[in-house]
């Protein structure tokens, strides 16, 4: 875990920590043209190998003694647990769009999206919600309180909700923001690589990480124990905004950049 105790250095500490995602972000972009570049050469090799591998199993079984990368790293994600908060659901819709579309919605469609890359990259998954049915308290305090409980109750490791915003004043307001504990450094390490993520997407405005105040609290951040965020991916009271969120194309996007986000925290921010 990461903690820092000196609050002047922690815009200078979080500057340098984006110029360390984009030049990861440049490797991994050569890493994956080098291997494409390779590939015809690895086959080769691989095939040899396995011949000559063949040939010698009677003697020794070196095959028993090779261990995959892909496996190394699958079985480091396998102890990562990830909660998905799909923000509000069944007779809590949340935002309603300028069409009368539901926030709901759009937060479980993006939600099971990205835990369906995670679980697919190897890193076990919660939901707080699977499906539009809540099946706990339709209090709305108690709603939140519970779905902090489930991250709890499964150990989870990192917390992320999704929301979608409104804007009862102007239909003209519109962004992407990511809010964070302010009393927690790690949370706002979270919530910066999200951020820059969704941000890079440029479909929307980029409002920006944000800390509540202690007069307007988050529950699902307050009273969690991990590295927590929510993310408000947009506007639905924008007409832009709402169409790119109800676009199937839009969501799988959002979810993309959210599970990008999530293998460089657990990177940062775990390891």
């Amino acid at each position: 875990m990461i903690y820092i105790k000196n609050n002047t250095n922690l815009t200078n500490y979080l500057t340098l920590k984006r110029q360390k995602l984009k030049r990861r972000k440049n490797l991994r972009k050569l890493f994956i043209y080098l291997l494409i570049c390779c590939v015809p050469i690895l086959t080769f090799i691989f095939k040899i190998s396995s011949i000559f591998l063949d040939s010698t199993s009677t003697s020794t079984n070196n095959s028993n003694y090779v261990l995959s990368s892909n496996s190394l790293l699958r079985s480091i994600e396998d102890s990562i647990t990830i909660c998905i908060d799909a923000g509000h659901g069944d007779w809590d819709v949340g935002a309603e769009g300028i069409t009368g579309s539901y926030e709901k919605d759009i937060n479980l469609a993006v939600a099971l999206k990205l835990g369906e890359k995670l679980e697919n990259s190897g890193v076990n998954v919660v939901y707080t919600r699977d499906s539009d049915t809540l099946n706990w308290s339709d209090n709305a305090i108690e709603n939140l309180y519970e779905r902090v409980n489930i991250s709890k109750n499964n150990n989870s490791d990192l917390f992320i909700s999704i929301h979608c915003n409104n804007s009862d004043e102007s239909s003209y307001y519109n962004g992407v923001e990511t809010w964070y504990n302010p009393n927690d450094y790690n949370s706002e390490l979270f919530a910066t690589i999200i951020q820059d993520e969704l941000a890079s997407l440029e479909y929307t405005e980029d409002r920006g990480i944000k800390s509540y105040s202690a007069d307007y609290t988050l529950a699902v951040l307050e009273h969690n124990i991990i590295p927590s965020v929510l993310v408000e991916l947009g506007f639905l009271s924008n007409y832009y905004d709402e169409a790119f969120l109800l676009s199937e194309s839009g969501q799988e996007l959002c979810a993309t950049a959210l599970y990008n986000a999530i293998q460089t925290a657990i990177e940062d921010i775990l390891n």
